[in-house]
């Protein structure tokens, strides 16, 4: 059973979009490292995880 899960998530800031139809799922005692250029979203992506940012279309379980 997962922990956190994001089904479909869309989320654009301008013309590209950062993230497009993803998905994630973190399961029990999975250690997850989140590695990515300057502005790629890392921070971004935590906060959406965390529910401090929506998304455009998508849902986080």
């Amino acid at each position: 059973m997962s922990l956190i899960s994001m089904h479909g998530a869309w989320l654009s800031f301008s013309d590209a979009p950062l993230l497009d139809n993803a998905e994630l799922h973190i399961e029990d005692n999975e250690r997850v490292c989140l590695v990515g250029r300057n502005g790629a979203g890392k921070s971004t992506l935590m906060k959406i995880l965390n529910r401090e940012q929506g998304l455009d279309d998508g849902r986080i379980i």
